[in-house]
C-alpha cells in the first residue's frame, strides 16, 4: 500500500473538481498563441501541475517552464508528467525574485492566487517586477487573486473541514483554520491539517502553515502600472465576465501586456 510522504502528495485530491481556471488559462493562451514572440511559456507557482499539465498536453508545440519554491510539489509535477507522457515541460525549484533563464518568456501565468503569498505591496512589486523582467518585449502576464470579501475576512477559527477518499479508498481529512489576522498589514495566517487513515488501519498526519496577503483591485492595478504592465482585461470570473459584473465577490483576474519602451 502506498504511504504519503508529505502534504504536497495530497494536493490534487483536494482540488480534483477545480477545472474552471484550467479552462480559462488554456483559452487565454490559445487566443494569444498566434502573436506570441516565441514558444516559451512559464507558470509561476506551478505546484503539482494541476493547471500546467493539461495545458501543456494540449500545446505540444510550446515549451513550458514550471517554477515553484516547494521542491516536493515540483517532484510531484515531474512524476505526473512522466506518467502522462508529457515531455514539453522544464521544471525549476526557484523563487521568481531570483530567477532568470537563458531566454525570456512570451507568456507568464500565475494561477490559483499565487501572488497572495506576497505579504505586502513591496513584495508584490518585487514579484511583478521580476516577472516583467523575464518577459519578452511583447510579453503577457495573466494571473488571478481572490477579490477580498469583507464577510470572509472577519471569520476566524475553522473555515473548512472535509473528508476525501483517494483512489485506494484511504480516508483523508482536511481541516483549514485561520487563527490570526493583521488588518493593518492585510495578512492572515492559514493552518492546514491533514489526517490520512489508510485502509489497513495505519494513520499519517501532515500540516502546512503559511501566511498570505490580500490585495484590492486598485492596489494590484497600481503595482502593475508601476512595472509597465498594461491591464488589457480585468475579469471577475473565469468565464471572462468583466470585473464588477456577475456574482459577488468573484475573482480578480488580470490579463496584462508588457508596455513597449519608447525608442
Amino acid at each position: 500500500m502506498k504511504r504519503y510522504k508529505n502534504a504536497s502528495e495530497l494536493y490534487d485530491i483536494f482540488y480534483a473538481e477545480r477545472k474552471e481556471d484550467i479552462a480559462f488559462y488554456n483559452q487565454v493562451l490559445t487566443k494569444y498563441k498566434p502573436v506570441l514572440d516565441n514558444n516559451r511559456i512559464v507558470e509561476i507557482g506551478a505546484g503539482t501541475g494541476r493547471v500546467l499539465l493539461p495545458i501543456a498536453a494540449r500545446h505540444p508545440d510550446l515549451e513550458f517552464h514550471a517554477i515553484d519554491v516547494i521542491g516536493d510539489e515540483i517532484a510531484v509535477l515531474k512524476q505526473k508528467a512522466e506518467e502522462q507522457g508529457i515531455d514539453n515541460i522544464v521544471t525549476h525549484v526557484a523563487d521568481i525574485n531570483a530567477f532568470s533563464d537563458k531566454e525570456k518568456f512570451s507568456f507568464a501565468f500565475a494561477p490559483f492566487r499565487v501572488l497572495q503569498h506576497c505579504q505586502s505591496v513591496e513584495e508584490m512589486n518585487r514579484f511583478v517586477n521580476s516577472t516583467k523582467n523575464n518577459l519578452t518585449e511583447n510579453g503577457r502576464f495573466v494571473f488571478d487573486l481572490f477579490n477580498p470579501w469583507i464577510h470572509m475576512l472577519v471569520r476566524e477559527g475553522v473555515v473548512f473541514d472535509g473528508n476525501y477518499y483517494d483512489k485506494e479508498g484511504n480516508l483523508i481529512n482536511r481541516r483549514v483554520e485561520i487563527n490570526k489576522r493583521d488588518y493593518f498589514k492585510q495578512t492572515q495566517n492559514i493552518e492546514e491539517y491533514y489526517t490520512v487513515r489508510y485502509t489497513d488501519g495505519q494513520t499519517d498526519k501532515f500540516e502546512w502553515l503559511y501566511t498570505t496577503g490580500y490585495f484590492f483591485k486598485d492596489t494590484a492595478s497600481m503595482v502593475l502600472e508601476k512595472n509597465d504592465l498594461s491591464v488589457e482585461n480585468l475579469y471577475g470570473h473565469f468565464d471572462r465576465t468583466p470585473f464588477g459584473k456577475g456574482e459577488y465577490p468573484g475573482e480578480l483576474i488580470f490579463d496584462c501586456l508588457k508596455k513597449r519602451k519608447e525608442r
